[in-house]
């Protein structure tokens, strides 16, 4: 299974599933353990966070507010650094799946605006994610589990209790050593390292300028203040070019940044197709052509952008789009107009319109299919993709929504499915998200993947595999004859190398009696095993099947396994030589804060001395 996990030619949930038919087969383990992961809690609360991110997503106006918290970084380590911090502290506090699965979409558009690989952003965040877990006892589920099994094993032990902030005195240092390690190794060990790839590069400049007007919207948080201010002039992707102003008409063809703006300003903006759905998620401003938009007889869950290409004899050559009375014949809106080598600044339904011109429509699904088959009006369609309107009027209701959600599983009310599944339905009654949407947002293969890798981790302990490793390489660790460090390292050691093929609850409480019975025989300080424990079963760096998160990440970040084991390995061998020297070796705890805070100074220090100095020769080059 490994195997063919790594040379990366069949989908993982493909050969997982059959990885898993096999056992079952060989009777390694039976039908219902096999599919017992189908009906896990943990898994089917993933399906239900699917949807709840989808209706955060749809209402589009979440990703320019957090675009503008994460900023314009101008290199992929500055913005790591903005995903890793606020990530990390997050997960110290709240589960951790739900941050990830609403935080992927948003990291995906925000690597698209600001031109930063996307690979160079998703290992991080889930790695971030899993960071911030170790800091506090409910950052991960798993941490709980073992204190559960140390006051069963324990009771009314008093040498063995452990508080909400105890393991934070070991994992705040281990985060910061991994955040080192992620902003130090990324440029080299990640895909995207270079910047951009040249495949982006070749796309951005074929992708034909398009000029799209927007009427600032009398709520808008832009109007009385300048165009720099605003953010607006430049929004990735999407450029400010001119302003028409509402009150005298004036066109400003070359605004100055502290001009102030007003309302019912027009405002043209230059970019791509592509980025002309994401400048229709900015709240407060509402198409040129809103008048228009609003008379299509179609849903506005279904409407898309489309571009369509002027046919040379078509019936549209020669004419505005008000003399054919577009809306009516085609059931679509022209919301800009493209002609190559000129800016159209006109009214969209003014312009005479010319064989080749390319015409930014907004149109319902039907609008490709009728339009291909029966007119020669237009030589060429293309949807643009991500394309459908924002709600944005939906955006408060759908964070009550979420909100309610995590207050209610926190205050421990009820499960957080539970919790997940009334904030789905909710969305969709709501009308956030279509109950069509609500479908097609589950990731099924996540799903598959995720629910397979159950079974296979009760067949390793089934099969004794999993109970054999973890004996073997404590008794090597008890063996060194090194003391406390030696114990700690083999347990940690056989922690991380299974939580990687099980799940990391099943690794702490596959691992538990083992750990804790050579600590009672070396007189091993409990608790400092029990740390082990937890810090182990959350390093699942080296494979994306190790952790709900890295599962989630593995597709949108367009990774292979291959990717997870160059990075992951090392990050791994980092973090268990480091946790063991603060558990066992470096005393008192706050050294090893000091340390660990002087390492991530350091990265960065170096971090940001080679991007001046890469900035500076490129200037001397330009």
């Amino acid at each position: 299974m490994f195997a063919a996990l790594a040379s990366d030619r069949l989908g993982a949930d493909s050969i997982i599933l059959a990885a898993l038919t096999a056992l079952m087969a060989a009777q390694v383990i039976t039908v219902k353990e096999g599919f017992q992961g189908f009906a896990n809690e943990g898994v089917l609360t993933v399906l239900a966070l699917f949807v709840v991110a989808e209706g955060i997503t749809k209402t589009g106006a979440l990703d320019w507010y957090i675009g503008k918290v994460l900023g314009s970084p101008t290199n992929a380590s500055s913005a790591q650094l903005r995903i890793l911090a606020p990530v990390t502290f997050a997960s110290a506090f709240l589960n951790n799946t739900p941050i990830v699965v609403v935080m992927i979409p948003i990291i995906q558009k925000w690597a698209r605006n600001i031109h930063i690989p996307v690979q160079q952003l998703m290992i991080p965040l889930s790695f971030a994610s899993i960071l911030g877990g170790t800091c506090t006892l409910i950052g991960t589920s798993t941490n709980l589990v073992v204190v559960g099994l140390l006051e069963e094993r324990y009771p009314n032990d008093p040498d063995v209790s452990i508080g909400l902030f105890d393991i934070g005195l070991y994992g705040v240092p281990v985060a910061l050593v991994g955040m080192a390690y992620i902003l130090f190794a990324s440029p080299y060990l990640l895909p995207g390292g270079g910047g951009q790839s040249q495949d982006a590069l070749n796309s951005l400049e074929k992708n034909e300028e398009i000029l799209l007007g927007a009427r600032l919207t009398s709520w808008s948080p832009a109007v009385s203040r300048t165009v720099k201010r605003s953010g607006l002039r430049d929004t990735g992707g999407i450029y400010l070019v001119s302003v028409v102003r509402a009150a005298t008409g004036h066109a400003y063809q070359s605004i100055a940044p502290e001009e102030p703006l007003q309302h019912g300003d027009v405002l043209w903006f230059s970019g791509s197709a592509s980025s002309v759905g994401d400048l229709r998620k900015i709240p407060g401003l509402i198409s040129y052509q809103n008048d228009e938009v609003e008379k299509i007889n179609e849903k506005v869950h279904d409407r898309r952008l489309v571009q369509a290409v002027i046919a040379r004899k078509g019936p549209l050559v020669g004419k505005t789009v008000k003399e054919v009375q577009f809306r009516k014949r085609y059931g679509a809106a022209v919301i800009a107009v493209h002609r190559e080598g000129k800016r159209v600044h006109e009214h969209p339904g003014n312009v005479k319109l010319q064989a080749g011109d390319v015409l930014l429509l907004e149109a319902g699904p039907s609008f490709i299919a009728k339009s291909g088959e029966n007119d020669r009006s237009f030589a060429l369609l293309a949807e643009v993709e991500d394309s459908a309107p924002p709600r944005l009027s939906l955006l408060i209701p759908a964070l009550l929504i979420t909100a309610g959600m995590l207050v209610v599983f926190m205050a421990d009310w009820t499960s957080l499915l539970v919790s997940a599944l009334v904030a789905s339905m909710l969305m969709v009654a709501l009308g956030i998200l279509s109950e069509q949407e609500a479908r097609d947002a589950v990731n099924w293969e996540v799903f598959i993947t995720v629910a397979a890798a159950f079974g296979i981790g009760t067949a390793l302990v089934n099969s004794g595999v999993a109970g054999g490793i973890a004996n073997f390489l404590v008794d090597v660790g008890t063996a060194l004859g090194i003391g406390e460090a030696g114990l700690l390292g083999a347990v940690y050691f056989a922690t991380f190398l299974i939580s990687n093929v099980v799940t990391n609850n099943a690794a702490a409480a596959l691992l538990f009696p083992v750990a804790l019975n050579a600590a009672e025989q070396t007189g091993t300080d409990r608790v400092l095993m029990s740390y082990a424990l937890m810090l182990g079963a959350s390093a699942s760096f080296m494979s994306p099947f190790g952790y709900t998160t890295n599962l989630l990440i593995y597709g949108p970040g367009g990774y292979k396994y291959k990717d997870f084991l160059l990075f992951g390995t090392p990050m791994q061998i980092v973090l268990w030589v480091a946790s063991i020297a603060f558990l066992a070796i470096i005393e008192p705890w706050y050294i090893s804060w000091i340390a660990a805070a002087a390492i991530l100074g350091i990265i960065i220090a170096l971090r940001l001395f080679c991007l001046s100095r890469t900035a500076l020769r490129a200037g001397e080059e330009k």
